[in-house]
């Protein structure tokens, strides 16, 4: 992957949430590498997202992929 320049992890359930890292049992997450600044994009995209449907500390939600 690094050959490919993804070098940063990214992981869905989002590290940003409850449910991110190694929360969940492994058969329910996932990771992937990606580029950097795909990383990055995405997570202030995310970040953007929660603030303009008022999404607060504990707020249910659920992602359709």
């Amino acid at each position: 992957m690094r050959r490919a320049g993804r070098t940063s992890c990214d992981e869905y359930p989002f590290a940003s949430t409850y449910e991110g890292g190694t929360t969940l049992p492994a058969a329910q997450r996932e990771i992937t590498w990606v580029k950097v600044q795909e990383n990055k994009s995405q997570g202030g995209r995310i970040t953007a997202w929660r603030g303009q449907m008022h999404v607060m500390d504990h707020d249910p939600f659920y992602v359709i992929a």
